[in-house]
């Protein structure tokens, strides 16, 4: 970095296009590229304008994959391992060195527009399932790129809106996936929101860039703005930002301006651009594939398509046996499937499967009725509808959400189908009462009045290119469902956790996240809701027997051991995600009733039983502590709870840990005595000992004033009390 001029160093801290950066004369080797693709790479055939970045007709054909909604589906970390492999390579057949993947913010509610591609409301869930994705991509010599750091989780206002949030459930909630990730795969790449948090925009915030990412968790990679990001380059610079993307920057005068003024030391320039050699180091290295397999690559996307449909409602009429039968479809989104939100999620797919063909090669009675353009119908659709309807045995009727509901930069108005859809859906069950829904949405709907009118109900999400067979195959019983939802359906809309708060404009309030999201809300609570968190109906049964436990509190790594036998009774091969959950009883901790903190797919053949052991380390029981500023495990009742989803728990152990740190809340010497006497009982027991018994009115006064008290009624010189003040401060403190 000595040899290279001042001002050639402040460009290289933006791109110089779109997709790459580090392209000037003065860099030895070639630039670095980077594409979106968290489910599949966008790469155009040439340099684009920006009003073309999402024309499939620029781009080149890419495996277009299930959306992340319905990766987490699947509960399977080697599958989405695989994804990542694959993406890995078609990149390095493109010579793109870094995907813009994946996205792991939370769920926060079901009306944010880019619920589709993030993958949970869990934190616990998304980190599994995104790291098996990093280290798939990265096994490819390909860097991802992990986003949006941090509390994106609303599109209104995104470039704008200011998120508060205390310390603890930060790092205990929203930071948790992006922690892990970086502790167990090591992304080559962090991306920083485009909100503020706590009044600092997140691509220019020390906290989170320096004294989070870099300095607790030791993070040495590259940080780059999400696109247009930027709004102070030389305080982005200052402060952890590493490149600015787009390209060229709208600040280069200025910056160049700040190091003259010496607002910004050369020092702190190289400091920034450091991450971004080492990266360039990586990536000179890797060769390009002359070509890849997307026939292969197809088949995986497809095997992510299988696992991930859910399979909701069903009262016997799936699997269909008889394909002589008369077979209605009824929904456009049957030919013109909905494949993906949109946005930065944008693939033109290498090949892309339609529902109504694949339903045609097994059905050879078929009847179809487009019932609906987009979200709206007519007159002569909803006839044609009803004429199908009558004229068969089955309908299967395609619904969901459309691109004007649900896509980037813009959150959904409300959790129901489109008003015309639902028009077609009460037309035909008038006339028909043997209906199966196919859903198509990235986020949960209100389904109640599906629901009650229907026989049967499959979850599809955004199934990408494979969105034909899959669900045909699920349909005959081919392939049982094993999907599991990744997020809970509520009864409604105006039950969910931040109705009447979401969206907002200006400010967001997440204080009181960590028991106001997703299950976390509903469990607390005992809410009702339609479909829990990890739910999930299968055409086979399994059973849990022979559960033993096994509890080690000299063990780090293996803490809690569950070991138990799954049976399948059934004559079909059939998957069960089985799930840990831990519950933390600690007076006066703020916990949600409980928090998944282990899983695992497995699947059994016909009649075949496995024998199967989870391990729980001893970090799954952690809460953040404000006071020590980090992870600690607190004394206190814990229940572990062996469950097929988070409101049917199988088998319970429970055990207390003594050993370990005793909860108080940070406090000074401003906080009544009460708190002593509650989380100090020793220091409140030398007060009464020294001084004389407090009045019950004393002890809901601040405990510096009976110190005070104290002194002038005991005649105590000044020394001794100011040690005694200290001596309280620090303990507490």
């Amino acid at each position: 970095m000595k040899k290279i001029p001042i001002k050639e160093k402040v460009k290289l801290t933006a791109g110089q296009g779109n997709w790459h950066f580090f392209d000037r004369d003065v860099i030895d080797g070639r630039r670095i590229n980077v594409a979106d693709g968290p489910h599949g790479i966008r790469v155009y055939k040439k340099q684009r304008k920006d009003g073309e970045l999402f024309n499939k007709s620029a781009l080149e054909p890419a495996t277009l994959f299930p959306c992340a909604a319905a990766m987490a589906s699947t509960w399977n970390k080697s599958l989405i391992e695989a994804v990542g492999r694959t993406i890995g390579r078609e990149c390095r057949y493109h010579q793109v060195d870094a995907v813009l993947g994946p996205g792991i913010n939370l769920k926060r509610s079901p009306l944010a527009g880019r619920n589709f591609e993030y993958y949970s409301e869990d934190p616990f869930l998304t980190a599994a399932i995104a790291t098996a994705f990093v280290r798939g991509v990265q096994s490819e010599q390909v860097g991802a790129c992990i986003k949006h750091f941090a509390l994106n989780e609303q599109e209104t206002m995104r470039r704008f809106v200011d998120v508060a949030i205390d310390e603890r459930t930060l790092h205990e909630l929203y930071l948790y996936p992006f922690r892990k990730i970086i502790e167990h795969a090591t992304p080559w790449m962090v991306m920083s929101s485009y909100n503020k948090i706590n009044g600092d925009y997140a691509s220019e915030s020390a906290y989170l860039l320096k004294d989070i990412l870099r300095n607790q968790w030791g993070y040495k990679g590259v940080v780059v703005s999400d696109w247009g990001a930027v709004q102070n380059k030389v305080k982005s610079i200052k402060n952890g930002m590493n490149i600015e993307m787009p390209g060229p920057s709208s600040f280069e005068d200025e910056t160049v301006v700040a190091l003259e003024n010496q607002m910004l030391t050369e020092a702190e320039l190289d400091e920034s651009l450091a991450p971004l050699f080492a990266m360039h180091e990586k990536v000179k290295q890797v060769e390009t594939l002359d070509s890849v397999d997307l026939d292969a690559h197809h088949a995986v996307a497809r095997s992510v398509a299988e696992e991930s449909i859910v399979l909701l409602e069903n009262d016997g009429i799936l699997p269909v046996k008889d394909t002589d039968q008369s077979i209605g479809i009824v929904g456009r989104f049957a030919k013109v499937p909905r494949i993906n939100g949109g946005g930065s999620a944008t693939v033109k797919p290498y090949r892309q499967e339609i529902p109504f063909e694949a339903f045609s090669a097994v059905f050879k009675n078929l009847v179809y009725a487009d019932g609906y353009d987009e979200d709206n119908t007519t007159d002569t659709h909803i006839h044609d509808a009803i004429a199908v309807a009558k004229k068969s045995d089955i309908v299967f009727y395609f619904t969901g959400t459309t691109e004007a509901i649900e896509t980037e930069g813009k959150d959904r108005d409300h959790m129901m189908i489109p008003s015309g859809h639902q028009r077609v859906f009460d037309a035909i069950r008038q006339h028909n009462e043997n209906i199966v829904i196919i859903l198509s949405n990235g986020s949960a709907l209100d389904l109640r009045h599906l629901k009650a009118n229907s026989r049967a109900m499959l979850e599809t999400w955004f199934l990408g290119g494979a969105a034909g067979e899959a669900v045909v195959d699920v349909v005959l019983g081919r392939i049982n469902p094993s999907g599991r939802l990744q997020e809970t359906f509520p009864l409604m809309l105006e039950n969910t956790p931040h109705y009447g708060t979401f969206p907002q404009l200006e400010r967001v309030d997440y204080r009181q996240d960590l028991i106001m999201n997703g299950y976390r809300y509903y469990d607390t609570h005992n809410h009702d809701v339609l479909y829990p968190f990890g739910y999930g109906l299968s055409y086979g049964t399994v059973n849990y027997k022979d559960v033993s436990w096994a509890v080690n509190h000299e063990s780090t790594d293996a803490f809690v051991r569950v070991t138990f036998v799954l049976e399948n009774i059934s004559d079909i091969t059939t998957s069960e995600t089985v799930q840990v959950y831990v519950s933390t009883h600690v007076p006066y901790l703020v916990k949600p009733a409980q928090e998944l903190k282990g899983f695992e797919k497995v699947s059994l053949k016909p009649q075949e039983s496995k024998t199967l052991t989870i391990v729980l380390p001893r970090d799954a029981f952690e809460s953040y502590s404000e006071k020590a500023h980090g992870f600690v495990v607190y004394n206190g009742r814990y229940h572990v709870h062996l469950a097929r989803h988070s409101r049917d728990i199988v088998n319970t152990k429970t055990f207390d840990i003594t050993d370990e740190v005793r909860y108080a809340p940070p406090m000074t010497l401003e906080y009544p005595v009460t708190f002593l006497e509650r989380f100090y009982p020793a220091w409140f027991e030398h007060i009464e000992k020294v001084f004389r018994p407090l009045r019950w009115y004393e002890r809901e006064e601040p405990i510096w004033r009976i110190i005070d008290r104290y002194k002038r009624n005991k005649g105590i010189d000044e020394r001794t009390i100011e040690r005694l003040r200290k001596e309280i401060a620090d303990a507490i403190g």
